[in-house]
């Protein structure tokens, strides 16, 4: 009895981890500049917390802010002074070389062949790579392009050209990569390949990713935390882990009671 009451008074709380974070919304509000004064985005002393090493994936109806909040978290939108985002420990004032954006259209070089498209990412390493061949090389074949590294833009498909633009960002090592709706442009089976493509690329560099979407399937299926935005000012409707591996088959009752939920915000 004595000996029992001596180790409880021993035992100390267990500390649990908390995770990292890539990124913090602190009072985050964007105004944009009109000639007749000011016209506020939906984005109004918005709040939270992006966990580094993972995928956030974000959902919402049309003019919630959600390109707005990516570009945001770019560098590319500048807040307001009465918050902003917290990335490494102090308010972002600009882009940064550590975080790369994809955009919907895929702003390859026509002019540059695959190869050459991607070793532009290089310019913006900032360690000194001395094999530039082989870093090329090693990136294009972890994207499936070894055989297309000698075509131009206009010679692949859509998913190629895509595939090229994650390679040329990739290669420059971002500690975030932000994707602005990259595959909406492509059919069912390219997207789901894509969607495999960057699951595994996620794992396999551990670089943190932002993406924003309109189909709820690419959002549940890609992300690791799945965010619905809605509102105005906007507010962070749906905030679900998608982690367990349940979530990456589509019929799973898990993964359709999530997409049932996620269509009732936005449809």
């Amino acid at each position: 009895m004595n000996s029992l009451s001596a180790s409880h008074q021993m035992a100390q709380p267990i500390e649990v981890a908390q995770p990292r974070k890539v990124f913090e919304l602190d009072h985050l509000t964007v105004n944009f500049a009109a000639r007749k004064g000011v016209i506020p985005s939906p984005l109004q002393s918005l709040n939270l917390k992006i966990e580094a090493g993972r995928i956030t994936t974000i959902l919402g109806r049309s003019g919630c802010g959600k390109s707005t909040l990516l570009r945001t978290l770019g560098g590319f939108v500048q807040p307001e002074d009465t918050g902003g985002v917290v990335y490494k420990q102090r308010f972002m004032d600009g882009p940064t070389p550590e975080i790369v954006m994809i955009f919907q259209e895929n702003n390859l070089f026509p002019w540059l062949t695959v190869e050459g498209n991607v070793k532009f990412g290089l310019r913006f390493r900032k360690d000194d790579t001395r094999d530039k061949a082989q870093a090329v090389k090693d990136i294009l074949e972890s994207v499936g392009l070894t055989d297309a590294a000698k075509q131009y833009p206009h010679e692949l498909s859509g998913g190629m050209k895509q595939r090229t633009a994650i390679a040329r960002a990739l290669i420059t090592r971002p500690r975030v990569l932000l994707l602005d709706e990259p595959f909406s442009a492509l059919d069912i089976s390219l997207k789901r390949h894509m969607h495999a493509l960057i699951r595994e690329l996620q794992e396999n560099t551990g670089t943190s990713m932002v993406m924003v979407t309109h189909d709820v399937e690419e959002a549940i299926t890609v992300g690791d935390r799945v965010l619905v935005m809605g509102g105005n000012p906007a507010a962070f409707l749906i905030d679900e882990n998608t982690t367990d591996p349940a979530m990456l088959d589509r019929y799973s009752s898990n993964y359709l009671k999530l997409q049932k939920k996620v269509e009732s915000v936005i449809y």
